[in-house]
């Protein structure tokens, strides 16, 4: 692993455990690429909290510490906005006899350490009881009142801060998606006072969330796995592992459930194995932990290639990515149809999509 993302990974446990890390940049070149690395991550104002504590000896100096800090300061005055915003959009939905829910980054942003530290790119909101009429009013008080009811939110701007009002939790392609989906819709009337999804309701979610990024894109953020993280090290004692494995083991997602758990404890510094039962492939620990940190196995296919030549890259990024599909929400007919599809008709397509 490159010595930056170790001093990364260092700097985030830190900042999530209040401990001293155990290893740092060793000067200001180093800082700055760290910087970058972290920036690119989304993690630059959680690894600045840990900084803060650092004796001003081993801090960074000069320019490369003011980008530190007016990165955070940004993040910092850009949450305390959404916050402002999300007050306002409950109070519409308690005039109007609307109850808010509050999913994705908003809500997770509470079992950080410092909240606002956490940066949220918009709102995910869902109006109870969850059902057409009453998506329809919430997209009416958000101002959007002719959005379409085919699609799983609808999205609006509201004094600078992007909100999408969901009417579905997930996209519904693939037989998993939609047995989470059944679960979650289940779990409502266990949401919480202040609109949060109910801790096993959450567990399902967050997971589809996060690997929904692999099927889009292949893709894997890894402020999602900081995420899961510390949403499991919040939740600890209200979720039974071996319920947890049960249920993911129904829904179809119980490899993706057991090595991310494992991948977010090391990244965040947590003893999760309570939640895994067995071993993990060693090969892909690596391979998901190389193409989280470093971006591996993303290559997408070359746009305006003939069919022959599509059909051929595809098949190979296929045997690249073999691998990685027990992780995954589709099925192997599934994800056949998908390479059929997206081969007739490259144009319906954004990303390279299994």
């Amino acid at each position: 692993m490159d010595a930056t993302i170790r001093q990364m990974l260092a700097l985030l446990r830190s900042s999530l455990n209040a401990t001293p890390p155990d290893l740092l940049p060793a000067d200001d070149s180093e800082w700055e690429k760290l910087f970058w690395l972290a920036r690119k991550h989304g993690v630059v104002t959680m690894i600045n909290d840990a900084i803060e504590q650092l004796p001003a000896a081993q801090q960074p100096q000069g320019d490369i510490a003011l980008s530190w800090s007016l990165s955070a300061e940004r993040t910092h005055y850009h949450y305390q906005h959404q916050a402002q915003v999300l007050a306002l959009l409950r109070q519409r939905a308690d005039q109007q006899g609307l109850r808010l829910g509050l999913i994705k980054g908003m809500s997770l942003s509470r079992h950080y350490p410092i909240p606002c530290s956490r940066a949220c790119g918009d709102i995910d909101i869902f109006f109870l009881p969850l059902n057409t009429d009453n998506y329809q009013r919430g997209n009416a008080l958000l101002g959007c009142p002719d959005a379409a009811l085919d699609g799983k939110h609808a999205e609006v701007t509201i004094d600078g801060v992007q909100v999408e009002n969901h009417l579905h939790f997930l996209d519904l392609n693939y037989i998993s998606q939609r047995r989470a989906e059944r679960y979650i819709l289940s779990s409502l009337s266990r949401v919480s006072p202040e609109g949060y999804l109910d801790p096993m309701a959450n567990l399902v979610y967050l997971l589809m969330h996060t690997v929904c990024h692999l099927t889009a894109k292949f893709k894997l953020p890894l402020r999602n796995i900081i995420d899961w993280g510390i949403f499991l090290r919040a939740n600890a004692d209200q979720l039974d592992p071996a319920s947890c494995r049960a249920l993911m083991r129904r829904i179809g997602m119980l490899p993706a459930f057991n090595i991310l758990t494992s991948l977010a404890g090391e990244f965040v510094g947590a003893d999760f194995h309570v939640f895994i039962k067995g071993s993990l492939p060693p090969d892909d620990i690596r391979r998901m932990r190389e193409l989280i940190l470093e971006k591996k196995y993303l290559e997408p296919i070359p746009a305006g290639l003939p069919l022959l030549q599509r059909f051929r890259t595809r098949m190979q990024r296929n045997r690249q990515r073999r691998w990685l599909y027990r992780y995954l929400p589709s099925t192997a007919p599934e994800r056949l149809w998908g390479n059929i599809h997206h081969l007739l008709f490259p144009s319906s397509q954004n990303h390279d999509h299994e």
